[in-house]
């Protein structure tokens, strides 16, 4: 009996660890972009190019990591968040490289664009009104 318990609990939890990212990890996620987005807008605003790029680096990294998981066939919302993902992540190069050569009005419409991509993202996924 007690080799079945011990079976059963090791199989759920390598189970659990199969699936690897939940609503944990994704609201992580959410969180860091939202960070990652007032570092780069306080760097745009102080005339910051460290900060700037800094949040640019974080926000690549945690839009790279968001996934959504289908609730059915016909739903196709993890398609847009992927695009929505890929959009953020071409708008951040775009802040980068304006931010780099110093167009700061360049960064900050990009930086615009970005914001852009994540309330579209909510208002599809989150259902914002």
């Amino acid at each position: 009996m007690k080799r079945v318990l011990v079976t059963l609990s090791t199989l759920s939890i390598f189970t659990m660890s199969l699936y690897g990212y939940g609503q944990i990890d994704r609201i992580q996620d959410m969180q860091n972009m939202e960070t990652a987005m007032s570092e780069i807008q306080k760097g745009i605003l102080y005339n910051n190019k460290k900060m700037v790029l800094e949040g640019v680096a974080n926000l690549k990294k945690a839009s790279a990591n968001v996934k959504v998981a289908p609730k059915g066939d016909m739903d196709y919302t993890a398609v847009f968040a992927k695009k929505q993902s890929k959009n953020i992540i071409k708008y951040a190069d775009k802040v980068k490289k304006n931010i780099e050569v110093g167009h700061k009005h360049g960064a900050a419409t990009n930086y615009t664009n970005v914001l852009g991509e994540c309330i579209s993202c909510h208002n599809k996924i989150r259902k914002w009104n």
